[in-house]
C-alpha cells in the first residue's frame, strides 16, 4: 500500500523528484478540450504505432508502401513514437520538414507523437554549422516542442476534439485520450539512458537538471492517466514512449539517475523511476496495461520489465528498428504495427502484427 500522497513514486526517487515537479506544477493535470462526441464502441479495438523510421532509403520504401494501407485501414489515430530520423544523420531541417510531410500525408487521422532521442538528445554526435561546436540538445528539444500547435495535443489530424484529448500543460508532448474505454497517454521518455548519457552538447548541470525535471513531470502525469483511468472505469491503459525501458545492459538496476555524464559509463539507471511507477500504477488498477516503446529491435511483446514486472503489466517493442548489424546479419522488423487491444481476452489482451510484412510480434 502506498503512503499517502506518494503518487506512485518509488521511494528512492521521491526525494529528489517529488518536490521538484511539485514546484514545477502544484495541479499539472493538462489542459482540457471540448468532449468527444465519440470516442467508439467498447470492446476490441485496433490502431497504429509508427516508430523508429525513416532512417534509409529502405524506410522511406516501407513507409511509401505502407501509406496505402494505413488509409484504407480507417485507424481511429496514430501514435508515433519517435526517432523519424536516423541517429548518424545531422539534426538539419531537412528531417524535420519530412516528418511533417508524412504528417501531412496520414491526415485526417489523428496522430500522437513523442519525441524520440534521434530528433533532440542524440544531435550532439554532430556539430551545429550555425555554431561550429556540438548540438544543443536542449535547443534541439525547443525545436521539438515548437512542432506541438498552441491549440492542440497532436501535430496532425483533429484529435484535440476527436479524441478529446488533453495534454500536459508543463511539458506538451505529454497527451491523453480515451477510445472505446481504453485510457491512451504519451510519456517523453527516450533511449541514451532516458536522456542522461553521452552528453556533450550542454553544460552537464544544465543537462541534469532538465532531466530531473521531465522525469517528475513525466511521473505526475503517469500517475494522474492512471487516477483518470480508474476514475472512468477504464478497461485498460495504454502508454506511449520512445525508450526501451528494459535497455538498461550495464547498468546497476534500480539506481536511480541525478545527473548527466559525457559517455555511457555512467553508473545510474534512467528508467527507474518510471518502472517502478507504472509498476505500481498497474497493481493499483488491476486490468491490463501495455507499455509501447521503440529504440531497440527485437519486435515482440513481452512480460519483462527489468525487474519490475507486474501481472497486469505487459511491454510492446514495436516495428521500425531494423537493419544489418556489423556482422551482417539482419536484425528487428521493417514496418509499421498494428496493435489489437481486447481487454476481455485475460490471457492475451493485447497483439501487434506489421500492417506491411503481415509479422506477428513474437510474444515472450
Amino acid at each position: 500500500m502506498r503512503p499517502a500522497g506518494s503518487r506512485f513514486f518509488s521511494a528512492p526517487f521521491a526525494a529528489i523528484s517529488l518536490a521538484m515537479a511539485l514546484a514545477l506544477s502544484a495541479c499539472d493535470r493538462g489542459e482540457t478540450y471540448p468532449p468527444a462526441l465519440a470516442t467508439g464502441p467498447t470492446g476490441a479495438l485496433s490502431f497504429l504505432v509508427i516508430g523508429d523510421t525513416p532512417y534509409d532509403e529502405a524506410d522511406r520504401e516501407m513507409l511509401a508502401a505502407a501509406l496505402p494501407k494505413v488509409r484504407s485501414a480507417d485507424f481511429p489515430f496514430i501514435a508515433h513514437i519517435g526517432d523519424y530520423k536516423g541517429g548518424g544523420a545531422p539534426c538539419e531541417p531537412e528531417h524535420d520538414l519530412r516528418f511533417k510531410s508524412l504528417l501531412a500525408e496520414l491526415a485526417p487521422t489523428p496522430v500522437f507523437y513523442v519525441p524520440g532521442d534521434n530528433e533532440w538528445t542524440d544531435c550532439d554526435r554532430h556539430d551545429d554549422p550555425a555554431t561550429g561546436q556540438k548540438y544543443s540538445d536542449l535547443a534541439r528539444l525547443k525545436t521539438v516542442r515548437g512542432f506541438f500547435p498552441t491549440i492542440g495535443v497532436a501535430i496532425a489530424g483533429d484529435a484535440p476534439t476527436s479524441m478529446a484529448a488533453e495534454r500536459q500543460a508543463t511539458q506538451i508532448e505529454n497527451a491523453t485520450w480515451v477510445h472505446a474505454n481504453v485510457r491512451f497517454a504519451t510519456v517523453h521518455a527516450v533511449g541514451t539512458n532516458n536522456g542522461r548519457d553521452w552528453v556533450t552538447g550542454d553544460p552537464l548541470d544544465v543537462a541534469a537538471a532538465a532531466a530531473n525535471a521531465r522525469d517528475a513531470l513525466n511521473l505526475l502525469w503517469i500517475s494522474d492517466v492512471f487516477d483518470r483511468a480508474r476514475a472512468e472505469n477504464a478497461t485498460a491503459v495504454v502508454l506511449f514512449m520512445h525508450g526501451d525501458p528494459t535497455a538498461i545492459s550495464g547498468k546497476p538496476r534500480g539506481e536511480i539517475c541525478r545527473d548527466a555524464a559525457t559517455s555511457d559509463d555512467h553508473a545510474c539507471d534512467g528508467f527507474a523511476g518510471l518502472r517502478a511507477t507504472v509498476r505500481a500504477a498497474a497493481e493499483e488498477f488491476s486490468k491490463p496495461v501495455l507499455v509501447v516503446h521503440g529504440d531497440t529491435a527485437p519486435f515482440e511483446i513481452s512480460r519483462n520489465f527489468a525487474g519490475d514486472e507486474g501481472a497486469w503489466l505487459w511491454r510492446l517493442n514495436a516495428a521500425g528498428d531494423a537493419g544489418f548489424g556489423r556482422t551482417g546479419l539482419p536484425y528487428g522488423i521493417r514496418d509499421v504495427t498494428i496493435v489489437k487491444v481486447d481487454p476481455a481476452n485475460a490471457a492475451a489482451p493485447f497483439a501487434a502484427t506489421g500492417l506491411v510484412t503481415g509479422k506477428p510480434a513474437k510474444a515472450l
